[in-house]
């Protein structure tokens, strides 16, 4: 067995915080082995340059030639669960930070070839063209220092779905065969590590109202708060209008989609300094189409870097403010897509269902270390050091 090391050239990462985490998050594991080379991992994301390579990675934290063979066996060959792992790591980041609401984040991960689970072809809005990719949905903790990922799900389109002898050879288990993107996000929200973020609110992006309805729906009957952003073109219907002055309200009742309303309240227009941090909120009480649940709409300036967004929401008074300081802080389309990448977001090496979702929970882990733990002006890592 190579000897494990715990720094790398990109600079030490703090041994003390690390077997702090690997101890939380292993624990459960079985065997010691499994552990330090779950632990050596870790340390490989965080402390690796450039692409994190099994390879690449095994010289980072082994002492032999050999070190890449047992990391590659910890994330493709193993039988350990990620969900309680991941549910240690939510604990973990709730015990460190305020949990201030839960954001569920859309994820493309670009992909060579045919044989990678859940790998198909699909539109990327970012780069405005069709590639083949894997597509997840993760849920973030969303806290003052950033959206930690704790929890993800895959989703198996198309093929993945019709070919039983594809889902053999990437060790995909029936039960997660058939499920609409709706169907995977409710399990996400009702996941062990969920629960980290309970009562907190809901916050995500959605590219169609279809899928934006489906899940104010699912919500709405759980008495959950949240915000969805919608696209303008979204169809609503005014139900009641506020006191505003200056509001043509036979025009705003005519009104058909989210724009329109917003143009029609001021708010759209509203270009004055200040408001990119303030969400502006229509006066007036809205509805989707089937649905009796009362919604307010509300957007805000744009950045110079940003699209303005439109938003959904069932909150009022102080709820709806606390969620307008979440949406002013983070970016719910894409939250912490950058800290992700240089921690080996793309960089799975591997095909197999179970690869990859170790191999995902590893990265949420180095992600949750690196904002909650990593900064030295954060309390934890100083309290440790003093220890030390």
């Amino acid at each position: 067995m190579a000897e494990v090391h715990g720094t790398g050239s990109t600079g030490p990462v703090p041994h003390q915080v690390t077997e702090e985490l690997t101890h939380h998050l292993f624990q459960g594991l079985p065997r010691a082995d499994q552990r330090r080379w779950a632990g050596a991992y870790l340390r490989g994301l965080l402390s690796t340059p450039g692409k994190k390579s099994l390879r690449n990675m095994g010289w980072t934290v082994g002492a032999s030639d050999t070190a890449w063979q047992s990391l590659h066996q910890i994330i493709n060959a193993s039988t350990w669960q990620w969900e309680p792992v991941r549910r240690n790591l939510a604990l973990w980041c709730a015990q460190r930070a305020r949990v201030r609401g839960v954001i569920l984040a859309p994820t493309l991960i670009p992909k060579r070839g045919r044989c990678s689970v859940g790998v198909h072809r699909r539109f990327d809005p970012a780069s405005n063209r069709t590639v083949s990719c894997q597509w997840a949905l993760g849920l973030f903790l969303a806290t003052d220092h950033g959206a930690v990922p704790v929890d993800w799900q895959l989703h198996l389109p198309g093929r993945w779905s019709e070919d039983e002898e594809l889902r053999e050879r990437t060790y995909v288990p029936e039960e997660y065969a058939f499920r609409s993107p709706h169907e995977v996000a409710r399990e996400l929200l009702t996941s062990p590590a969920a629960e980290a973020g309970a009562g907190q609110p809901v916050l995500t992006a959605t590219t169609t109202g279809a899928a934006a309805f489906t899940l104010i729906s699912h919500l709405g009957h759980r008495r959950r708060d949240f915000a969805i952003s919608v696209p303008a073109s979204t169809p609503l219907t005014v139900s009641l209008l506020r006191s505003a002055p200056g509001l043509n309200a036979a025009r705003l009742a005519g009104a058909r989609s989210a724009g329109e309303i917003l143009r029609l309240t001021g708010c759209w227009a509203d270009e004055s300094p200040g408001h990119r941090e303030r969400l502006l909120i229509a006066p007036a009480v809205v509805h989707v189409p089937g649905s009796s649940l009362a919604l307010r709409l509300m957007t805000h300036r744009p950045s110079k870097k940003s699209t303005r967004r439109v938003w959904l929401t069932g909150m009022e008074g102080s709820a709806l403010e606390r969620a307008a300081g979440l949406l002013a802080r983070h970016d719910v389309a894409a939250p912490s897509t950058d800290v992700l990448a240089q921690l080996g977001l793309y960089d799975f090496e591997g095909r197999s269902f179970p690869g990859w979702h170790r191999h995902m929970t590893m990265v949420s882990a180095a992600c949750a270390y690196r904002l909650l733990a990593a900064d030295e002006r954060h309390p934890f890592r100083a309290a440790l050091e003093t220890v030390a």
